[in-house]
């Protein structure tokens, strides 16, 4: 009987890296770039460093913890990274799938890569893999895994980090099925952090590319797991997301496009589901329809948008006006509206104790009001309408139907570029952040990893954020 594991197998466990496209290859190394900038600028800013001093505690090994100065063994290091790449919630999302695959699928796929040696070609290749496995998984019921309490980033994620480490460990096709059902006992990841604010979240995309290497390395050994993981009585789908679910709903389908090609990075750090509706506030403020210095005048900013946002970034409403903590702020969709109207633009300053505590921020976010509407470009795009009434009843309007950063509003290479250079330079200095650059953007034409394995060695912050110097690894590569 055929199953989605066995499809997924059959289907991508063996494609050949000369299958893939040039292009395709390039987009991968842009997609590591994002996530190696964010958790650049995360490890300066302090944030998601309890998995660097979790790593340092581990002992020596020869996997970079990123900007740290330090190697560490394999599963500890890429927790680390994973946890910084998605500390401010920077790191960015397939749409569709409702996934932040790359913070789990990078931190895999270069660690792997050092570990065992493996070429930027084989690496990349089973990168891609990754991102076709998350995405294919994720469509089978978008939004249903948070919907539900889980968040699909670590649920499904550790199938995507599986595969990856599945391809790259050598597994065959027998193991690697035996890999996906172990991994269904690792999967894990509870959205109850959206009660408090707290920074567990920033752990689940770390934990999936742990889980996952270990779920395949379990598998290579013998160990063996059920081949209906996923649509089983007892399945990752019933058990999590409340979906009924069969391989025939596996998409078939390989390449136009890849999967990786409709990553949207993010142009805000926060939850995607703020973004439209801090959109639609800077296209008001840009036009003058609204203005910091007469905040005053609004009435209500009514908001219209699909029903996945509600419990991340608009309710519980008072926990949403009154954040307590800088990720709690990520998502609160009242917050982000606020200091976007105020400042005229939203990065990770805004996020600061002071800022958080600003009175006329709280004002304007306590006449955020909000509804769910049937917006058709979702969940291909991340839309919104926002209607803002002023004293005397004018009444403005701004729709984003297309966030920036999707596939129908992609961020081109110099965008990406520029964002990069935003996170690493402050953390690493811009000699080291450019040199960095370089190696990530000649990643798919490079015969070994030496390049980058250089520039990231170099690409250090003069000390981390745990209270401990610096220290270049012994073998990190």
């Amino acid at each position: 009987m055929e199953t989605i594991a066995s499809k997924l197998v059959n289907q991508l466990h063996g494609l050949p890296a000369s299958d893939i496209p040039p292009r395709v290859h390039a987009r991968a190394a842009l997609c590591m770039e994002d996530t190696l900038g964010v958790a650049l600028a995360a490890l300066a800013s302090g944030a998601g460093t309890a998995g660097v001093a979790l790593a340092r505690q581990a002992g020596p090994g020869r996997v970079s913890v990123w900007g740290a100065g330090l190697g560490a063994p394999l599963s500890d290091a890429v927790l680390a990274n994973g946890m910084l790449a998605h500390a401010l919630d920077f790191d960015d999302l397939h749409a569709a799938a409702v996934m932040h695959s790359s913070a789990a699928i990078v931190p895999t796929a270069l660690g792997l890569a050092q570990h065992l040696g493996a070429s930027p070609r084989e690496m990349l290749a089973a990168a891609i893999v990754g991102y076709e496995v998350a995405a294919r998984l994720g469509r089978l019921a978008p939004g249903r895994f948070q919907l539900h309490g889980f968040q699909s980033t670590s649920v499904l994620g550790t199938f995507a980090t599986t595969s990856v480490a599945a391809r790259l460990l050598g597994l065959d096709a027998a193991q690697a099925l035996h890999a996906f059902g172990i991994a269904g006992s690792m999967a894990a990841g509870s959205m109850e952090f959206l009660a408090d604010g707290s920074s567990v979240k920033q752990m689940h995309p770390g934990w999936a590319a742990s889980a996952g290497i270990k779920a395949a390395q379990l598998a290579k050994a013998g160990f063996t797991g059920p081949a209906t993981v996923f649509e089983g009585r007892f399945g990752i789908f019933r058990s999590y997301a409340r979906a009924e679910v069969d391989a025939s709903r596996i998409d078939a389908r390989i390449g136009e496009p890849w999967e990786v090609e409709l990553m949207g990075p993010k142009p805000y750090p926060a939850c995607l589901c703020v973004h439209p509706q801090v959109q639609a506030m800077l296209q008001l403020r840009e036009a003058g329809s609204i203005a910091a210095e007469r905040w005053d005048d609004i009435e209500e900013i009514a908001c219209e948008v699909p029903d996945l946002y509600v419990p991340l970034v608009y309710e519980p409403r008072e926990r949403k006006l009154n954040v307590q903590t800088a990720y709690e702020a990520r998502f609160s969709a009242p917050y982000c509206m606020a200091r976007a109207l105020l400042d005229g633009h939203l990065d990770n300053g805004s996020f600061d104790a002071a800022q958080r505590a600003d009175p006329i921020a709280r004002a304007i976010a306590s006449r955020v009001t909000w509804k769910v509407a049937a917006l058709p470009e979702y969940p291909a795009s991340f839309p919104a309408r926002v209607r803002v009434t002023l004293r005397g009843g004018r009444v403005h309007e701004a729709y984003v139907r297309h966030n920036l950063g999707s596939p129908a509003n992609p961020m081109d290479e110099a965008q990406l570029g520029a964002k990069f250079l935003a996170c690493a330079e402050p953390a690493v200095g811009r000699s080291a952040a450019r040199r960095l650059h370089l190696a990530l953007r000649a990643l798919p034409d490079a015969q070994d990893m030496d390049r980058f394995n250089a520039a990231l060695a170099a690409a250090l912050l003069p000390e981390t954020h745990d209270g401990h110097e610096s220290q270049r690894p012994a073998s990190a590569g």
